[in-house]
């Protein structure tokens, strides 16, 4: 981290740091790295949302054409109606 702007190598001498200024720099860091640490792995998981959704976004599409590929045989076996399935009984649909 290059902190002298001036462009005279000896107008200004190197200073040390005291202890404390090194500790909050090295504090600031830690907190840097881990943040972009946590960032990091906050867009690993976003992924792994994003392929599971993909997947049952799929499998939601896979039963809607099952369930239309059943009413087409039922509408075709029994006509138009309804049906309760708490009691098992079709009501054809009157004409």
């Amino acid at each position: 981290m290059e902190l002298n702007t001036n462009t005279s190598p000896l107008a200004n001498p190197p200073t040390k740091f005291d202890e404390a200024e090194i500790a909050e720099l090295t504090e600031i860091r830690q907190a840097y790295d881990q943040t972009t640490l946590a960032l990091g792995q906050l867009e690993l998981q976003k992924r792994e949302v994003k392929k599971n959704e993909t997947k049952i976004e799929e499998k939601l599409i896979a039963v809607e054409a099952q369930e239309k590929l059943f009413l087409d045989k039922i509408v075709a076996k029994y006509g138009e109606g309804s049906f309760d399935i708490a009691t098992g009984l079709f009501t054809p649909k009157k004409l």
